[in-house]
């Protein structure tokens, strides 16, 4: 059931609700989720909870609204997958020279998320090291990015301040835990979580960039998987070879 005492924001423990639904095959790509007033019944929770959940699930491509007949279950999103730096948000700034600074949101000890686990290839009984921070360049709130890294591999971080502090220098430097390569899957949504709006300052319906991202050692052992939204405007380098 949900519990509604843990910090953990109720429309997040819905939501994690119905990924077990679906991962779990009872219902499959086609299928129709249990309508709003069901999940409100089941759940005791209310109608913004619900269409919370469902929005952001909606734009994760989890699932696709039909107008008038409901909200149905779809096959994971195909994203484009782009080759992309792993030196760190701060580390690039400062090499572009670009001001910017984060304003860490939360950070924590928490099991790992069905989606967390899968990426990380650990059990949802695992322990991971939670950090979510909203990164400014030059003033402005551009990125809302979650960090998660398996909590046995860097004991202590949750003590560390991360508002000046690179994750990836930390996890190198203090674990000796070198990210040796990765992957980045890219996808437009839009802004329609209340959060989301506030934090990036935004109008509802925005255009975001949302970015999946995993990051391995030599030996292909994933260390650190992140989630983020990004707006603006967004610049891709093309080399002829």
């Amino acid at each position: 059931m949900i519990n509604k005492n843990s910090p953990i924001p109720l429309y997040y423990q819905l939501k994690k609700k119905i990924e077990d639904i679906i991962k779990s095959g009872k219902l499959k790509p086609g299928d129709a989720i249990p309508t709003e007033a069901e999940f409100m019944e089941k759940y005791a929770v209310s109608r913004t909870t619900v269409r919370n959940a469902i929005l952001q699930m909606v734009n994760e491509g989890y699932l696709r609204r039909v107008a008038g007949k409901g909200t149905f279950i779809k096959t994971h999103p195909i994203k484009s997958q782009i080759l992309g730096d792993l030196i760190g948000f701060s580390k690039e700034m400062e090499q572009k020279g670009i001001s910017h600074f984060s304003k860490v949101l939360n950070k924590d000890i928490i099991l790992a998320p069905i989606r967390v686990a899968d990426m990380l290839q650990i059990t949802t009984n695992d322990l991971v090291f939670y950090l979510k921070r909203l990164r400014f360049i030059e003033g402005k709130p551009i990125i809302i990015v979650e960090n998660y890294v398996p909590a046995y591999l860097c004991p202590g971080i949750d003590k560390e301040d991360f508002k000046n502090e690179s994750l990836y220098n930390l996890l190198k430097t203090k674990f000796g835990l070198n990210i040796h390569h990765g992957k980045r899957e890219f996808e437009p949504i839009n802004a329609l979580l209340k959060e989301d709006v506030e934090l990036l300052k935004v109008s509802p319906g925005t255009p975001l960039l949302y970015v999946e991202s995993i990051a391995f050692t030599e030996n292909n052992t994933p260390i650190e998987y992140f989630q983020s939204k990004i707006r603006g405007k967004f610049t891709v380098d093309l080399i002829k070879r």
